[in-house]
């Protein structure tokens, strides 16, 4: 297994495929551009002159408002990054689906066929979805249900406003709907860590009474109860947060007695009914699940990635990630952080200069638990690791 990640912010095509092939191996089994330039037109070009140069079994790959490189965050300039991989052993299935594909699968084994694997093949996923024109909720509810759990990570193209100005690409072909990705089997272990920048507060809370996305009591009190004595508790600057704003972390896995960082599927409180206090979700929940209440900002975002990468380097240190693709959150960045870097920077830090590759995204895609979820404000981290 070998990974390598070429980044350059050139602006003539023949510069562009120069940067990214020259000195490169003839043959890689799987490539991932992602390209953040003012042309759409010319990722034909590109992708034409980068095959010409190296040979490429599967390539994927999208538009985006900017770009991540092995050390370098890269927005609001033209930039193109490429990241290519030798994987031995592995079998990459490349795939686009677009609605109308979506709708016509209904059975497990329509399923099966159109990605030509079955949930016993522990597979990944990697998607490339365009935010237009595809119900991205069911395509993932659809993985999540006949894939049980296997990981699905990516990244929603993000150089556009509106339908068919995105560019996904899939080997020689542009498509400008739907979405594209690949499947991976085979001797690889991929882990995620998917960082939602946004730490706890106050305890945990058994949610005793809720309908659909409205949860009206925890631990037999109002929501609104529970949150108002958190808040009274906080310091003045996380109380001027939750002004802003304030989230619920949904957990995901039931069976668990102590919940930490990870295990929480984020999502915004919309409002309160003022008559019976019952907190209005950005998500459906369900009586007898675990919620703790969350805040968000630059401060916690950073924290959270931190700690995240930390547990991840815990886990795994006896063996060092040979690639990373790197999904944030296009609201991330400088626009965070006021600092170029912040997210690679720590990513690297943990990892040790990983060749690594992603882009700026109009929505992330990751798994929480056992499932996988369409996110906002995050960083979805796939690392590639030999299987042992």
């Amino acid at each position: 297994m070998k990974f390598t990640s070429r980044t350059t912010t050139a602006n003539s095509i023949l510069q562009i495929v120069e940067d990214l092939t020259k000195g490169q191996d003839s043959t890689f089994d799987l490539g991932i551009l992602f390209l953040s330039i003012g042309n759409q037109g010319a990722v034909r070009e590109i992708v034409d002159g980068i095959n010409n140069k190296i040979q490429i079994k599967n390539l994927i790959g999208c538009t985006s408002a900017g770009v991540i490189g092995t050390q370098d965050e890269i927005e609001q300039q033209a930039a193109t990054v490429l990241v290519l991989a030798k994987l031995p052993d592995v079998k990459i299935l490349p795939f686009a689906i677009n609605q109308t594909q979506l709708e016509g699968l209904k059975t497990a084994e329509e399923w099966y066929q159109f990605f030509e694997t079955y949930p016993n093949e522990n597979p990944t996923f990697i998607l490339l979805p365009d935010p237009f024109m595809l119900d991205l909720n069911s395509l993932l509810g659809s993985l999540n249900r006949f894939y049980p759990g296997a990981a699905v990570a990516g990244g929603l193209a993000s150089a556009a406003r509106s339908p068919g100005e995105n560019t996904l690409v899939l080997n020689q072909e542009q498509i400008n709907e739907g979405a594209v990705g690949v499947v991976l089997t085979g001797s690889l272990r991929v882990e995620t860590v998917v960082s939602q920048g946004c730490k706890p507060i106050g305890d945990t809370y058994i949610v005793t009474k809720a309908e659909e996305n409205l949860i009206r009591s925890l631990a037999g009190k109002p929501f609104i109860e529970i949150l108002q004595g958190i808040l009274a508790k906080l310091p003045q600057r996380d109380r001027i947060l939750a002004h802003e704003a304030v989230f619920v972390g949904i957990a995901m896995d039931e069976y668990k007695h102590e919940f930490k960082r990870g295990d929480f599927l984020i999502r915004g409180v919309m409002g309160i009914d003022q008559e019976t206090g019952a907190g209005v979700i950005a998500d459906y929940v369900k009586t007898g699940q675990t919620v703790q209440f969350h805040l968000r900002d630059s401060e916690a975002a950073s924290e959270d990635l931190n700690a995240l990468m930390l547990s991840q380097q815990t886990k795994m240190v006896n063996l060092r990630p040979q690639g990373a693709l790197v999904f944030c959150c296009n609201g991330r960045g400088q626009n965070m952080f006021s600092q170029k870097n912040h997210d690679i920077n720590i990513i690297q830090q943990y990892l040790g200069s990983v060749p690594a590759g992603g882009f700026f995204c109009a929505g992330e895609i990751g798994p929480v638990g056992k499932q996988n979820f369409l996110h906002g404000f995050t960083n979805s981290i796939v690392l590639f690791y030999p299987a042992v």
